[in-house]
């Protein structure tokens, strides 16, 4: 039998069992939770197939919508399983931030792509305590797709165990390359830093007759506040909203990144990305920038820019 946690986390699996095993329950309140991105997460989805709202203290108050699933295997073993989970909330208006932006927007954008699912099985000594008994986690993984059909969200979640799905170990294949090592959050080693650059979208947001989703102009606040940075120390690496901004969560390929003179003689930072971002950052907001990873090789002649390890040594090589 699964785990289940109450309300305070503790374990009450025994009680649960005899519950549902005593021979005078006649009738079983069962409910599932489902839990869209982590717990302290900017717009995280708390959803319930009950009927009206459940209080589980351990994650929150999950709320009923029109949600379902498809089928669950349980084996042992480390076989990976997907799960396709469809959600229809309900149409409200269009927005142009991330507070205001209704959950189509959100799916459309890429908002909840590679979040983390996870659901709840709860039993309700009543109907509606889902605190007493708690629930056990019936599923959990990440979201691999979204799909966006008429008033209907189709989420392809793939289970947290797809890690295992390496055909060798990660540290062996080029164990030089930041990417295959998954490393992230380059400073401008160039410059001498040793901390992410940060920036606040400047005002105004964006260089005229443009979309301000494209190319950003922008003020440094760290590590050197009022920074310029040189010609395109950031070609290549991306841009992360922080929470609290207007596209908390989004991020993007940066395509070319330069020094900006704005009429009356001010100076920015210019930031050109590769993808738009689903709407104009607004003035104010915060995002931090990765560079691209250090070069290993480089043709002179050629400019040829390889970020990986020389040669690939066989698997079996590994200690």
């Amino acid at each position: 039998m699964r785990t289940f946690l109450a309300g305070n986390g503790a374990d009450v699996t025994s009680t649960v069992m005899s519950y549902l095993q005593s021979p005078s329950q006649q009738e079983l309140f069962l409910a599932n939770l489902v839990m869209v991105g982590d717990l302290y997460d900017f717009g995280t989805v708390l959803l319930t197939d009950w009927e009206s709202p459940l209080s589980y203290p351990l994650y929150g108050t999950f709320f009923p919508a029109s949600i379902s699933r498809g089928k669950l295997s349980s084996q042992i073993g480390l076989q990976v399983d997907a799960l396709s989970f469809d959600w229809s909330p309900r149409l409200t208006a269009f927005g142009t931030t991330i507070a205001t932006a209704n959950p189509y927007q959100r799916a459309i954008s890429g908002f909840y792509d590679n979040k983390t699912f996870r659901m709840f099985r709860t039993v309700m000594p009543t109907k509606g305590d889902a605190n007493t008994y708690g629930a056990c986690v019936v599923f959990g993984g990440r979201i691999a797709e979204t799909t966006v059909e008429r008033l209907k969200i189709t989420f392809s979640v793939n289970s947290f165990l797809d890690v295992n799905n390496n055909p060798v170990p990660p540290n062996v294949i080029e164990a030089n390359n930041t990417l295959a090592n998954f490393a992230g959050n380059t400073p401008v080693v160039a410059d001498g830093e040793s901390i992410v650059a940060q920036f606040t979208v400047a005002t105004p947001p964006t260089l005229p007759n443009t979309s301000g989703a494209q190319i950003i102009l922008a003020n440094c606040t760290a590590p050197t506040p009022g920074k310029i940075y040189g010609f395109n120390k950031f070609r290549y690496g991306y841009i992360v909203f922080n929470p609290g901004s207007s596209l908390a969560g989004y991020f993007t390929a940066v395509a070319a990144s330069g020094p900006y003179k704005a009429p009356g003689g001010l100076h920015y930072n210019q930031l050109s990305v590769l993808a738009p971002f689903p709407w104009p950052p607004q003035p104010g907001d915060s995002f931090y920038v990765s560079t691209r990873p250090p070069i290993n090789l480089q043709d002179a002649a050629t400019g040829f820019e390889y970020f990986g390890f020389p040669f690939v040594p066989q698997p079996e090589t590994a200690a």
